[in-house]
């Protein structure tokens, strides 16, 4: 499958999700909103439950780029800094991502089958975070560097919930990044 047309799919599968919720997540309204057929979906993700972990693959992958795209983020707690911010913002792609996770995340809690599978996607989100704090500190002990990565990615989950409802705006999720960041000594002038 040309990679354009997997973007295209794992896109229209966010928006889907954002616009639906999970329960009424359809392989059929995928298809559609990405101009494919329902079977070149189930050829190359399977089931309903592999696209939904591409989705969370693709969310996880399109933020480090987003990231990888910040020009001040020369050094690892830059990176890091950008990296966690990039999770808020006022583009669709951003919002309908963090709606991606939250929505999987909360059908998790009724599904051990998609709990398995988040906790996946959340693991490999953790590691990387976890490394760019050894990056970024490389004296670190591990065991330190393992519980500031759970901390920040529990704290961005919680925080995207909030800036979905209107609790908060993408500014206000940022600053709170930047501040525990800072707290763990870790922040962008670390």
């Amino acid at each position: 499958m040309a990679e354009d047309t997997r973007e295209r799919i794992l896109a229209a599968c966010a928006t889907v999700i954002a616009r639906n919720g999970l329960a009424r997540f359809r392989m059929s309204d995928v298809a559609r909103e990405a101009g494919v057929s329902i079977g070149l979906l189930a050829y190359h993700f399977g089931d309903r439950d592999g696209l939904v972990q591409a989705a969370l693959d693709e969310v996880t992958a399109s933020a480090t780029r987003r990231a990888q795209l910040t020009p001040e983020a020369h050094t690892p707690a830059a990176r890091l800094t950008a990296l966690l911010c990039s999770e808020f913002g006022d583009e669709p792609g951003i919002r309908a991502g963090s709606t991606v996770w939250n929505e999987v995340r909360a059908a998790a809690v009724f599904d051990a089958g998609r709990a398995a599978a988040v906790a996946r996607s959340t693991a490999a989100w953790q590691d990387g975070i976890e490394a760019l704090i050894r990056e970024a500190q490389p004296g670190a002990n591990a065991a330190a560097a393992a519980r500031a990565a759970l901390t920040l990615t529990a704290l961005v989950e919680g925080l995207s919930g909030r800036w979905l409802t209107g609790q908060l705006d993408a500014a206000d999720a940022q600053a709170a990044v930047r501040g525990a960041l800072t707290a763990l000594g870790l922040g962008a002038g670390a």
